[in-house]
């Protein structure tokens, strides 16, 4: 299951050569040698220490006779970053969490069969009764910057609309691998990466590409039998390619190419644009077909069936002082189901909230309203509203994981204390409500499917 990092020579001298990277500081963001460094004491001696404290207190109340569940984890995370030398740097961060107080998150509900999933989710996915053995080394590369282009190679995190941190538990998605990232002119940004190394979120180990793909849920194939991917995964790794382009102000747009090695490929475009002042459009689209055997020679197997499937989206917002509003819409087409390994990041459409997920649908829609305000400098709050229209729960061609139809209710408040003694400290609360008034799901099945009610308060402090 663990493994060791494997790099082709001459691939890695390649890289190293051109220099790059693809994570998600922005190349003008990095300083190159701004500081002198006379030896290898300097190196550290000037480098930057950076981390964070957190305690995520998490709790669902599901329906009727189906169990409820809190956790409270407690971790930390410490990053170091060495001073440049010539352009290279190495960083290097890890991290650990704590079950300070939970239920008794290994114990399966007496209905469904199931484990908690989201409270599950603070600590470690593939072992539920692992409560202090928590560890993780998330970042260790060596990169290498100059004003035209820059290079890591390593462990890293790398942010893209569907390859991403999202460190929105205690432990975010973490890559290992090459990424190349070139700036153009002042408008735009080139971005390469070869990744063939995972740890998923709510994991403690390193994964090859294929191993990562099925430590999450892997639902039901076009049949409804249970797919057998797991494990089974036959790739090397994941090609990222990516145009990121603004005009100032008025127009930004990127496209993001994920071509999986024997699995499947798949291109994302966003653009998004102001049509007046304080109003802009925004539209998305994503196409995605099987590459090679879709993962396995044989297909009760393989990950990506023998599909195309697509999506588009578009989104309205009214951006005045210390507001944002949006309308936001997304379409799954009918030919297949939209997949994209979980275990890689989580999918950044427009309709997109905390504890919403479209991967594994198709013939779908999708509605979220949303509203934020910046009520004081150190203070926002969010609010959303969304409406899907899924496929029945047992149209399995259209539905792997038994989702249902539901409203999403969500509110999200943000503080950072202003008085200085505090400074550092944040919280933040965050409360979502997944309603189906009307669905014919069985009881046992909407165990965090839907109709629950779910609680977040988060404590950090950055430093």
């Amino acid at each position: 299951m663990l493994s060791k990092p494997k790099f082709p020579l001459l691939l890695l001298s390649f890289f190293i050569s051109l220099g790059a990277s693809g994570q998600h500081h922005n190349v003008a963001e990095i300083p190159t040698d701004s500081i002198q460094v006379r030896d290898i004491k300097d190196v550290f001696t000037h480098g930057e220490t950076e981390g964070h404290i957190r305690n995520y207190f998490m709790a669902t109340y599901n329906q009727g006779e189906l169990s409820d569940h809190y956790a409270n984890a407690i971790g930390a995370r410490l990053g170091f970053h060495s001073a440049p030398y010539k352009g290279f740097r190495f960083g290097l961060a890890g991290l650990f969490t704590y079950n300070a107080f939970s239920s008794d998150l290994a114990e399966p509900d007496y209905k469904s069969g199931k484990l908690p999933r989201y409270e599950l989710e603070l600590f470690d996915i593939e072992e539920a009764e692992n409560k202090a053995d928590l560890d993780r080394l998330d970042e260790l590369y060596l990169e290498y910057h100059t004003k035209h282009i820059k290079a890591t190679i390593g462990r890293f995190s790398f942010t893209s609309p569907l390859i991403n941190p999202q460190d929105g538990r205690m432990k975010p998605y973490s890559v290992q691998g090459i990424s190349l990232e070139i700036p153009v002119k002042q408008n735009g940004r080139f971005s390469l990466a070869w990744l063939d190394h995972f740890s998923p979120r709510s994991t403690v180990s390193w994964y090859q590409a294929g191993e990562s793909i099925g430590i999450y849920p892997v639902g039901v194939d076009e049949n409804g039998r249970q797919t057998g991917y797991k494990s089974q995964v036959q790739t090397t790794g994941i090609a990222v390619a990516g145009f990121q382009w603004q005009k100032t102000g008025l127009l930004k747009s990127e496209t993001w190419n994920y071509w999986i090695e024997n699995v499947s490929n798949t291109t994302y475009t966003k653009l998004i644009l102001e049509v007046k002042p304080k109003f802009r459009l925004g539209a998305e689209g994503l196409f995605q077909t099987q590459v090679g055997n879709g993962g396995n020679l044989e297909p009760a197997l393989a990950y990506f069936p023998d599909q195309q499937q697509w999506l588009a989206g578009g989104k309205i917002a009214f951006e005045p002082s210390n507001w944002h509003f949006s309308a936001n819409y997304l379409h799954l087409g009918a030919e297949g189901r939209f997949l994209f390994p979980r275990e890689f990041g989580r999918e950044q459409f427009f309709v997109t909230t905390p504890r919403g997920r479209l991967e594994g649908l198709g013939n779908s829609d999708a509605l979220a309203v949303k509203a934020r305000k910046d009520i004081i400098p150190k203070l926002s709050a969010e609010a959303a509203i969304t409406k899907t229209w899924l496929p029945a729960y047992h149209d399995f061609q259209f539905n792997k994981y038994g989702a249902t139809s539901y409203w999403n209710g969500l509110i999200d408040l943000n503080y950072k204390p202003e008085f200085e003694p505090l400074n550092g400290l944040s919280f933040r609360l965050l409360y979502i409500a997944r309603l189906s008034p009307d669905t014919k799901l069985p009881l046992e099945k909407r165990f965090y499917n839907t109709n629950f009610h779910h609680f977040n308060f988060v404590t950090q402090l950055t430093f």
